[in-house]
Formats: structure tokens, C-alpha cells, sequence
């Protein structure tokens, strides 16, 4: 089983397009194209690395891509809602104040006060900007919280802390 500690979430395959196996991806790379400078891509639930090719853009974040030996509507279809990996290698090295979404997954939360608010489950950008799902540890519930400096004023990826201002009761 691949240990994808080393690979980081750069999109997710949305839906099947066609009948040939093509699959429509949104890419979570600032630069949408971008996802194909990482190649080989690793799709969530197999070990393969693969190579996306690009059939065409569709708008903005979003991608028509063929994938090697999905020849076939039913094979693409198995792919919808998996998430793809780049090997984390290929990116970019960041300054101390700089992180990428992906290591934000996992880390604690924190209140102003020290008391643990909660744990980082997942991103999500639904087209209003990124959200932090937060588990609450309180009361076994998860919240999605807009991710700004003001509501997030530090983040600590090193340690896994997140402070939260001001805490949601």
C-alpha cells in the first residue's frame, strides 16, 4: 500500500465525461494546468502512479483528462469523488510562513485560551473560498469554518497548531 504522507491532494476527479473513459477534474493547483507538472499522479484507492493527459480545459479549475487503461464510461465512473495525489517532491520548497492546505489536515485546533478546540479533518472550496472542517472534540460534531488570517490569526503546521479567534461555543 502506498504511505501517502508524501503526497499531497492537487485535485479529485468529479464526474465521467463521454464515453471513452475520460473523467472531468477539478484541480486544486493555483495554476489549474499545473496538476500535469506532477506527473505521475497517484489516484485515492490504488498504488499505481499514472499519467493524466489533457483532452481539453472546460473553464478555470476545470479539466478533461484522459487516464491510461480507463478506456471505457463504466471504468470512469468507478473514479468519481477520488481525490489525486502529487508526490510532494515536486513542489516547490516554502519559506517558514508559507504551508500548503494539505498539511493543515490533521493538526489541532486551538482557543486563544490553550483549551483544545478540535482537530482539522479537511479543506473544501465549494467557490467561496477555502473551509477548515473541524472536528469538535466537545461535542462530536464537525463545523466548516472559513480559513482566514483573522479567524485563523496562527498557524503552526511544523507543530500541527492552529489557534482559532474567537473560539465557536
Amino acid at each position: 500500500m502506498t504511505n501517502f504522507d508524501s503526497w499531497v491532494v492537487v485535485g479529485q476527479i468529479i464526474k465521467s465525461f463521454g464515453i471513452k473513459g475520460q473523467v472531468k477534474i477539478l484541480s486544486f493547483c493555483q495554476n489549474p494546468l499545473s496538476i500535469l507538472d506532477y506527473n505521475p499522479i497517484l489516484i485515492e484507492s490504488t498504488n499505481a502512479p499514472i499519467f493524466l493527459s489533457l483532452h481539453k480545459v472546460i473553464k478555470d479549475d476545470l479539466l478533461i483528462v484522459r487516464i491510461p487503461h480507463v478506456a471505457n464510461k463504466n471504468s470512469a465512473d468507478r473514479l468519481i469523488r477520488k481525490n489525486l495525489y502529487a508526490d510532494r517532491e515536486k513542489f516547490p520548497y516554502l519559506s517558514n510562513q508559507e504551508f500548503y492546505f494539505s498539511d493543515l489536515e490533521g493538526c489541532i485546533v486551538y482557543a486563544f485560551t490553550g483549551k483544545i478546540f478540535g482537530k482539522v479533518k479537511g479543506i473544501h472550496n465549494f467557490g467561496a473560498g477555502e473551509l477548515l472542517e473541524i472536528f469538535k472534540f466537545e461535542d462530536d460534531r464537525s463545523l466548516l469554518i472559513h480559513f482566514n488570517k483573522e479567524t485563523f490569526p496562527k498557524v503552526d503546521v511544523k507543530s500541527k497548531k492552529i489557534v482559532i479567534n474567537p473560539p465557536i461555543e
